[in-house]
């Protein structure tokens, strides 16, 4: 970079000018480069936001489904929906339980879609696994962890936490069929 010789500018201003305007220049680069390099979990947060997005307009449960289940290890997140009653699924119905967990969150997505399927997603802050975000009105916390979200706060209410206690109530609800009357309330 050249900065213009002036007969009123001496060699030590133009030293500090021309530090100033290469400063100018690269701290915002840095800055951005140390937010990336902070929130690691802004990409998997922005990418899953666009396929809730994408869903939204697709207006089906499929839709969210599927988008979850690019974005979050749906198995591990039914598997601790049972919470205490996990050992009672047999491993013969996993793969049906998983199926029906999967819609289930789909139809769950699609109610809420207004509040989780926000344009101009605006990350606000990010602190451990956690991602804040703002979109709209919407406020959302995410947890993301090995490139996968793996919890989202809406209103307060984290999506796996009142999944668990929705699945185990429904359980609980079984009485002798407990595994059975969560696959019916599943289905619907």
């Amino acid at each position: 970079m050249t900065v213009m010789r002036s007969p009123h500018i001496g060699a030590a201003k133009r030293y500090w000018l021309s530090f100033l305007f290469i400063f100018g220049l690269v701290l915002p680069l840095a800055s951005g480069a140390a937010h990336a390099a902070s929130c690691a979990g802004e990409g998997v947060v922005k990418s899953a936001a666009a396929s809730f997005l994408a869903a939204r307009k697709a207006g089906t449960a499929e839709a969210f489904a599927n988008a979850v289940a690019k974005h979050a290890d749906i198995t591990a997140l039914a598997l601790a929906a049972l919470g205490p009653y996990r050992k009672e699924l047999p491993a013969s119905r996993q793969g049906e339980y998983i199926a029906k967990t999967k819609a289930y969150i789909g139809r769950f997505l699609l109610r809420y879609a207004d509040r989780i399927a926000q344009p101009n997603l605006v990350v606000d802050s990010c602190a451990g696994d956690l991602v804040k975000t703002t979109a709209g009105s919407s406020k959302l916390v995410w947890r993301v962890g090995g490139g996968r979200i793996r919890d989202v706060q809406a209103s307060g209410i984290w999506l796996a936490n009142q999944m668990r206690a929705k699945f185990v109530a429904e359980i609980r609800r079984g009485g002798h069929d407990k595994i059975d009357a969560l696959f019916n309330f599943l289905g619907n």
